[in-house]
């Protein structure tokens, strides 16, 4: 769910300076979902100050120019209020794209984003991702999680996630190897001329012949990883045939087989997903909606109004309905009596959308079928919480 951007966090790790707020709602936006410590802060005098005391990771320039955003950061610069390791990056117009790739090039900022019109809403989030993992570090920067994440087939993220650790694991070794050999040559004894010369020479075959292979190692990791996971994005429903290739690959890594293996069982055990479907004629507020639940392991479908749910409803094992209470064609209400009686009986829970909060009208909703209601607005806690405690009791 979108998160409107905070402006009042005390230690924000993210600030976007701007001039005009109509310009950067939808980048804000963007940010805001992954961002929790991320304000935004127009341009005034007082703004050298701000960054001083808050010394964010990342700071975004949205100035209506680029050419404002550089004399900007410059200004901060040379007044060393910006005295810190930090990761900068200009949002620019799509006309002036070429001007803000030369100023990265030139060593201005660390990078740019094409905010107007807005496209790639990934690519800016893992402009942001990289940024606050160079100026704070794995250490101190956790990282995204899973619900940051739009959601995939659940198979192709087990196997995504599989690649990666297989990737490190690898590479891990190869630069365990590395370190070993730099640090037998060092510990080679000192003294003599003849010493001296077989330190030498275990360098010389160490350059020429152990490093170009661990190398040639490390790239035949990489490629062949890619093209595990080009065959995965092409061909996951294969899972079993993608296993056997990987173990091929890593005969000796037992960690790595038990975890395909451990993978495999877990998908093989997880119970069906509940279905629900969400009636609800305002796109945005359904999408949202949708959003939410499918983060959380729901499989949805949508209609617009309660014409189209009747229609849905019949062939489908639904687990819940959330409802709009005002809609076109069919209202909340008396598509809940419909339900009730072309259902033969059987009783589907359905949780009332609305941000009327009059209980008159609620408790004869109630009287019809109704199992709760979520007010709108509503956060991704609340709206989780009245799905769950629905699909348990209803």
């Amino acid at each position: 769910m979108t998160r409107k951007p905070s402006v009042a966090c005390r230690h924000p790790e993210v600030i976007m300076l701007y001039e005009k707020e109509e310009d950067i709602s939808g980048a804000a936006n963007i940010i805001a979902e992954q961002v929790d410590e991320y304000r935004t802060v127009p341009v005034t005098r007082l703004v050298g100050e701000q960054i001083k005391e808050h010394k964010p990771s990342v700071i975004l320039f949205a100035m209506s120019s680029v050419k404002l955003s550089i004399e900007l950061y410059t200004k901060l610069l040379k007044n060393q209020q910006i005295a810190y390791r930090h990761y900068a990056i200009v949002l620019c117009k799509n006309k002036e794209s070429a001007l803000a790739f030369r100023s990265c090039i030139k060593g201005v900022f660390d990078n740019y984003f094409v905010y107007l019109p807005l496209y790639e809403k990934f690519r800016l989030k893992m402009i942001v991702h990289n940024g606050l993992r160079q100026s704070q570090g794995d250490d101190h920067y956790a990282g995204l999680d899973d619900d940051q994440l739009e959601r995939i087939d659940t198979n192709l993220a087990s196997l995504i996630e599989l690649s990666s650790q297989c990737k490190r694991q690898l590479l891990d070794s190869v630069d365990s190897c590395k370190a070993s050999v730099e640090q037998s040559t060092e510990q080679l004894p000192h003294g003599s001329e003849g010493m001296s010369h077989d330190k030498a020479l275990v360098k010389s075959l160490a350059k020429q012949h152990i490093e170009p292979l661990l190398t040639q190692l490390e790239l035949e990791i990489k490629d062949g990883l890619d093209l595990i996971l080009a065959q995965l994005t092409s061909r996951h429903s294969e899972i079993k045939d993608i296993k056997q290739q990987v173990i091929a690959k890593q005969q000796a890594k037992i960690p790595t087989q038990a975890l395909v293996s451990s993978l495999l069982d877990e998908q093989e055990a997880k119970p069906p997903k509940k279905k629900i479907l969400v009636v609800e004629d305002n796109q945005i507020y359904r999408e949202m909606i949708v959003k939410v639940l499918e983060q959380d392991e729901y499989d949805t479908e949508q209609a617009c109004d309660g014409l189209t749910a009747l229609k849905m409803i019949k062939g489908n094992d639904y687990a819940l309905i959330l409802m709009d209470l005002y809609m076109p064609h069919l209202d909340g209400i008396n598509t809940t009596k419909q339900l009730k009686a072309d259902n033969d009986g059987k009783d589907i829970p359905v949780v009332a959308l609305t941000s009327n909060n009059n209980r008159e009208l609620i408790k004869r909703w109630a009287q019809v079928g109704l199992k709760g209601y979520i007010l709108k607005p509503s956060n991704r806690t609340e709206i989780l919480q009245a799905v769950k405690t629905a699909i348990e009791y209803g």
